[in-house]
């Protein structure tokens, strides 16, 4: 999970390289490569026919249309926010899955649980509201991609039960390749010069990222997942300064500390209510 951490910052900090290029295009850049390493891992892969048949066609393709809007949510947040920012609040994604399981399937939150979202809350409000550098708009799309990614997430965990992991990564592009070109065709441009060293380093960036999170979802919740992720929070920050980003500030490393704060909350309620005998 921490290989999947550093790659996703990787690749944010590749697309971060590319501001003239569009977040579709990106995305597309990324799923085109994306298939083609994914074919060759299958063929690597010695493994009877029929492994990589879809067994829930509908789930994978959700799976698919949640994570591509996270990416592309992600993608927009970094260009308008500085990088350690915009990691920080999509490492939010387990707070947004106990929102979305209280929504959408029925799920109760406990008092801890709620404590920890408003507290989560509270570090998004001290990043926006103390750096003048963080946007509303960034803010927005960052929110975004935590509130897809939870989606994409749970979704992933659920196929792990009868997909194979290649056939879970394979889903995206196959999905995202033909999306992005209905959708953003008319804003694509060739890519110039080193565009093209940073657009092939996000594609594999991202390729990583999505082999290693989908191996560690099979082993680990969704929840726990995302926090082992958040040495991405450091990494990020750390990034974000020899891209220029400037030295995070107070409100922004005590935003990051009340998120982080919120995450071991939940995780805490999260194992309570999952062992109730040990409460």
């Amino acid at each position: 999970m921490i290989a999947a951490a550093c790659s996703f910052v990787l690749m944010a900090a590749s697309a971060k390289m590319m501001p003239a290029l569009s977040s579709m295009e990106m995305v597309l850049g990324r799923s085109v490569l994306s298939v083609a390493i994914t074919a060759w891992m299958m063929k690597r892969v010695k493994a009877p026919a029929g492994t990589f048949k879809a067994k829930r066609p509908m789930l994978l393709f959700l799976r698919a249309v949640f994570g591509m809007a996270g990416l592309i949510c992600y993608l927009e947040a970094i260009e308008r926010i500085p990088l350690g920012a915009a990691v920080t609040i999509y490492n939010l994604t387990p707070v947004f899955a106990a929102i979305v399981g209280l929504l959408f399937l029925g799920e109760k939150i406990s008092k801890r649980q709620a404590v920890s979202i408003l507290i989560g809350i509270g570090g998004v409000a001290l990043i926006k509201g103390f750096s003048a550098e963080v946007t509303w708009t960034g803010v927005s799309f960052a929110l975004g991609t935590a509130f897809f990614s939870a989606i994409a997430y749970s979704l992933v965990r659920a196929l792990k039960a009868t997909e194979h992991s290649l056939t879970i990564v394979m889903a995206f592009p196959l999905v995202s390749i033909p999306l992005t070109l209905i959708f953003g065709v008319w804003e694509f441009r060739m890519p110039e010069g080193m565009e093209w060293f940073w657009l092939v380093a996000l594609g594999v960036a991202t390729q990583s990222g999505q082999v290693c999170l989908t191996h560690a979802l099979g082993y680990h919740s969704a929840s726990r997942a995302t926090q082992i992720g958040f040495i991405g929070v450091v990494f990020a920050m750390l990034l974000g300064i020899a891209l220029g980003d400037g030295i995070p500030g107070v409100a922004q490393i005590g935003g990051a500390a009340l998120i982080f704060w919120s995450l071991l909350l939940g995780q805490k309620a999260a194992s309570k209510n999952a062992n109730p005998a040990k409460g």
